[in-house]
């Protein structure tokens, strides 16, 4: 059964294409997050699956129901904003129970209810505070709390926490999934954020000029990246090194050497993918299936790993060295060096996602 399902969906904005053909089918209780770069068309497939924009072409299903044509108050869903829009004249308990109220459930069950997502949302004993009297993680819960007290279906967040601070972001994220699992709801998250889609989601869609570039889980889409765009947006670096694949041997003119590959048809043009942190960086190197000879251009020490810049023929590797083996050896500017990989660390990316 899935909560949400969008079949070719198409929105224009005048000639330009905001979400372009997308199709997606998300599981229920899913967290599911929809990242990709300013203008990709994200914020505009959550407005549809709200009901706040309306698809030129394409079918949306909440629970296998049609609800292409059914206003945003009859689909049964939340919606929490980068600007949660908490009303500064009502304390914590007013602003949850609101929703409620234009519901006119009972008074006693609006109480039951606001004090149980309060629990959930672990903001219990601050039912009397003004909203300005909490901080920035704590508001957000407020938003959260208001969101799920209607117990709607499906929980859409655009961007809510964005205007957090960097460590109030980082625990909001752990907290957001842990809410998330107990309140048994399906989240859909938009975010350009990365860290917060690969921290928080089951699977991620990646978008990019208004189409779907890849879904997955966080480790597919970091380990086997479809095209060249997600490798690239994926992860703090990648090394992309273009060439021809023939029988597990991929042959590119920047290295001067063939490239063992573990896997991928024969192949006209293709790419592969090598992360930072499974190259290795030695001034001896054995035992691998790729080992090729550079020079140390640049080291950039980044707390608990440090980054090399190797160049090698007329391109430059981005390698990370964690802590533990900074504490044995690290490499200077101008340094001589070996680097590796096994052969099958890399991913390919055929010619069709290029």
């Amino acid at each position: 059964m899935y909560s949400v399902e969008l079949d070719n969906i198409v929105k224009r904005f005048g000639n330009v294409a905001a979400v372009d053909n997308v199709s997606l089918k998300i599981r229920e209780n899913e967290f599911f997050s929809l990242l990709g770069p300013s203008g990709c068309g994200k914020t505009t497939t959550l407005r549809i699956i709200a009901g706040l924009e309306e698809p030129d072409s394409g079918v949306v299903r909440l629970h296998g129901q049609d609800v292409t044509d059914v206003p945003t108050h009859k689909r049964n869903i939340g919606m929490v904003f980068q600007h949660l829009a908490l009303f500064p004249h009502m304390n914590v308990f007013e602003n949850v129970a609101f929703g409620l109220k234009m519901r006119k459930v009972p008074k006693n069950e609006i109480k039951d209810r606001v004090k149980a997502i309060l629990e959930v949302v672990d903001l219990s004993g601050m039912e009397a505070r003004r909203i300005n009297q909490l901080s920035g993680g704590q508001q957000q819960r407020v938003a959260l709390a208001r969101a799920l007290v209607t117990e709607p279906s499906v929980l859409l967040l655009d961007e809510p926490l964005g205007a957090l601070d960097l460590k109030i972001r980082q625990h909001m994220m752990v907290e957001l999934k842990n809410i998330q699992r107990r309140v048994g709801t399906t989240f859909i998250y938009v975010t350009h954020d990365q860290t917060e889609a690969m921290t928080m989601s089951d699977r991620i869609a990646i978008m990019k000029d208004g189409r779907l570039q890849q879904v997955g889980t966080p480790t597919e889409v970091y380990f086997k990246p479809m095209s060249a765009f997600v490798a690239s947006f994926i992860g703090e670096a990648i090394n992309l090194i273009r060439g021809r694949i023939q029988d597990g041997i991929l042959t590119t003119q920047d290295l001067g050497q063939p490239i063992l590959v573990n896997h991928g048809e024969n192949s006209s043009e293709a790419y592969l993918a090598v992360r930072p942190e499974i190259i290795s960086i030695d001034n001896e190197l054995e035992g691998l299936d790729n080992i090729l000879d550079g020079i140390v251009r640049d080291v950039i020490f980044k707390g608990s790993y440090i980054e090399y810049r190797v160049e090698v023929g007329p391109r430059v590797f981005v390698v990370h060295q964690h802590s533990r083996a900074l504490m044995q050896r690290n490499f200077t500017v101008g340094e001589r060096v070996k680097i590796g990989w096994r052969r099958n660390e890399g991913a390919i990316i055929p010619s069709s996602g290029v």
